[in-house]
């Protein structure tokens, strides 16, 4: 049986090319998303707070019910 897992680093611009090229010779992969540095809107906006915050909450619910539902 496969598991799907999602796992986030931190690795240089100079190394990603390769490093992307590697991961899909070595595994499945399913989905590969570069993340914005948000970190200075996030102390800056309020509004951008508040949307993460309720994105935070809704993954924690979505989370919670396939825990309790997903046999």
């Amino acid at each position: 049986m496969k598991k799907t897992i999602n796992v986030t680093l931190k690795i240089d611009d100079t190394e990603l090319i390769n490093f992307e090229s590697w991961l899909n010779q070595q595994l499945e992969v399913i989905k590969l998303v570069i993340i914005p540095d948000t970190n200075e809107l996030y102390e800056s906006d309020e509004y951008f707070r508040n949307i993460v915050k309720s994105v935070k909450k809704a993954q924690k619910i979505r989370d919670e019910y396939i825990n309790k539902n997903n046999k």
